[in-house]
C-alpha cells in the first residue's frame, strides 16, 4: 500500500464545518485568486455562451468570477459539503448573479442530464474523490459531443522552477505551506493522471500547466 493509498483511506472527500469556513477564507487569498482569474479567463476565451459545470466548487469563487465576467454563460457549482454550497450561493446572491447556481452532490453520481454541458471543470479537487474513475464516466455522460472537461490539481512533485517562482511572488512562509500541503493530501503523479485519462471513456487527452497545478484536457 503506498502512501497516497493511506491518504485517500482517511481524506475526507467534503470538507466538513468548521474547515468549510477556513478553506473559504484561504481561497479568498492572493495565490487561489491569482489561480481562478487564470483559470476564468481561459474559460471565458474558449466559450462565449453556453453551459460550464464546476464539480468541487468549494465557497464558489471560480463560477462567480465566470459568471461575473461573462453573462452568456450559464455556470453550476457541484460540491459534495452542504457548507460550502451556502456559503457560495450567499455570496452569488450578494452580487445579483442569476446565472450562476450551486448544487450539492457527488463527482461519482452527478444528478445531471446526458450531454447537459458544454464544458466541465474541476479545480484542486479531484485528489479528493474517492471513485475517480467514476468521476470520469459521469463527466463524460454529462458532456455533449465534442466537449470538453479540464480538471486541474496540484501534482505530488512540484516543479522546482514554478516552486521557485511561487516564493518571489508570493512568500516564502506562503509557499511552503502549500508545499506541505502537498505532502498531507493524496495528490497524484502526472502519470498516474495519465493512466486515469487514457483508461476513460474520453476519445483523447493531453496535460499542459497552468501555474502550479497541472491541466488535463479530456475531450469528448
Amino acid at each position: 500500500m503506498t502512501l497516497r493509498d493511506i491518504l485517500a483511506g482517511i481524506e475526507p472527500e467534503a470538507v466538513p464545518y468548521p474547515f468549510s469556513r477556513l478553506y473559504a477564507l484561504l481561497a479568498g487569498g492572493r495565490l487561489f485568486g491569482d489561480f481562478y482569474r487564470i483559470v476564468a479567463g481561459q474559460v471565458v476565451e474558449k466559450l462565449h455562451s453556453g453551459r460550464v459545470l464546476d464539480i468541487g466548487t468549494g465557497p464558489g469563487k471560480l463560477p462567480i468570477l465566470i459568471a461575473s465576467e461573462s453573462p452568456l454563460l450559464h455556470v453550476t457549482g457541484l460540491d459534495l459539503s452542504a457548507d460550502m454550497v451556502k456559503i457560495a450561493s450567499e455570496e452569488a446572491q450578494r452580487q445579483g448573479l442569476n446565472i450562476v447556481e450551486f448544487r450539492q452532490g457527488n463527482a461519482s453520481e452527478l444528478l445531471f442530464k446526458d450531454g447537459e454541458f458544454d464544458l466541465v471543470l474541476s479545480t484542486l479537487s479531484f485528489h479528493h474523490w474517492k471513485q475517480p474513475e467514476q468521476g470520469l464516466d459521469e463527466i463524460y455522460r454529462v458532456l455533449r459531443e465534442g466537449g470538453e472537461a479540464w480538471i486541474y490539481d496540484v501534482p505530488r512533485k512540484i516543479d522546482r522552477a514554478m516552486f521557485d517562482h511561487m516564493k518571489h511572488r508570493y512568500g516564502f512562509l506562503r509557499s511552503w505551506i502549500f508545499r506541505l500541503h502537498a505532502f498531507t493530501e493524496p495528490f497524484y503523479k502526472e502519470s498516474e493522471i495519465d493512466r486515469l485519462a487514457a483508461e476513460s471513456r474520453f476519445r483523447r487527452h493531453e496535460i499542459t500547466h497552468t501555474l502550479i497545478a497541472y491541466k488535463l484536457i479530456l475531450y469528448k
